[in-house]
């Protein structure tokens, strides 16, 4: 592949990214309404799983090519560029603020599920075993956001019976968004793994920058889109539900289709978003808003693992 045909990939995947997110989050902004879950439940549900779709598809094409690292790789570094570029440059644009709820309850399930997941890749393997029980994890985390988000709809039920064809309109948005997002995806992640690999950058690093930059600007423009709508509670609950859903749907259903293995190499990197997670719920936890100075911080943050990552890949 030649560097104009990389570029001209990386150019059409960016425009149907945005494209296929602006679709996705007006579709599951109505669907909020309809269905009675609150814009945060559908962020981390309907609007998560659609924009790490990517992040699916890119690690299980990896391990069926005998390259665990890179799928590995894939989604810690995603789960490391949604919490520090995403909400970092969300924060940029619009103070985004994290509902009490959230910091005490989702958040607290996020670190959760990191620490667990980052001990099940410390014997630098996941077994079907282990791809097993994190799916189970995700059906729970589910089905429990949507009891625990479902709010009362009764003043709303003549507004659901006497606009019926509302629901499926916003089912084809949603649908079509997800598609767009994944085929947006793969033809950005394509070309820029054909430019990175041009210079020699090994697979692993790769995964943790490149890929994983490309996987998450679904996510970027999903919180991006909900940002500029003033809607913070989507913005975070995109990005927290896109990281556990890497976690327990992208490692847990890659592994059920063939096991994970990963280098020791692959250590630091489990530990720096082991950190960024940490962090992250510390900080909500002191100051439940992310405004412009910690948002450029994030942002700052997020560019020096990548280019010491890619500059220098034998110090991490």
């Amino acid at each position: 592949m030649s560097v104009l045909i990389a570029i001209f990939m990386l150019i059409i995947g960016l425009v149907v990214l945005i494209a296929g997110a602006d679709i996705l989050v007006r579709g599951s902004a109505q669907l909020a309404r309809v269905m009675g879950l609150s814009p945060f439940a559908i962020g981390v549900t309907v609007v998560a799983f659609g924009t790490s779709a990517p992040e699916l598809f890119a690690s299980i094409g990896a391990a069926i090519q005998n390259v665990p690292d890179l799928a590995v790789g894939n989604v810690v570094g995603s789960n490391i560029a949604n919490i520090l570029l995403i909400l970092g440059v969300g924060g940029m644009m619009v103070p985004i603020g994290v509902h009490r709820r959230v910091r005490l309850i989702e958040l607290p399930i996020l670190l959760a599920i990191t620490i667990a997941a980052s001990i099940l890749m410390v014997d630098h393997q996941i077994t079907r075993f282990e791809g097993g029980l994190l799916a189970l994890g995700l059906l729970g985390y589910v089905l429990f956001i949507i009891k625990a988000h479902r709010v009362d709809i009764e003043h709303e039920g003549d507004e659901v019976v006497t606009h019926p064809k509302r629901v499926w309109i916003d089912i084809l948005l949603i649908l079509g968004g997800i598609i767009g997002l994944g085929l947006g995806a793969k033809a950005l992640v394509y070309g820029a793994s054909e430019l990175a690999l041009l210079v020699g950058v090994p697979a692993g690093v790769v995964g943790t920058t490149v890929v994983a930059f490309g996987t998450s600007l679904p996510e970027l423009a999903a919180t991006i889109r909900a940002a500029i709508s003033k809607d913070s509670e989507m913005a975070v609950g995109n990005v927290v539900g896109s990281n556990i859903f890497n976690l327990l749907s992208v490692l847990g259903i890659t592994s059920l289709i063939h096991p994970l293995t990963m280098p020791n190499s692959m250590d630091i990197h489990i530990w720096i978003m082991l950190g960024v997670s940490l962090a992250f719920v510390l900080i909500m936890q002191l100051r439940p808003v992310i405004g412009r100075v910690l948002g450029i911080l994030f942002v700052l943050t997020y560019i020096f693992y990548v280019v010491v990552s890619l500059i220098f890949p034998e110090l991490v």
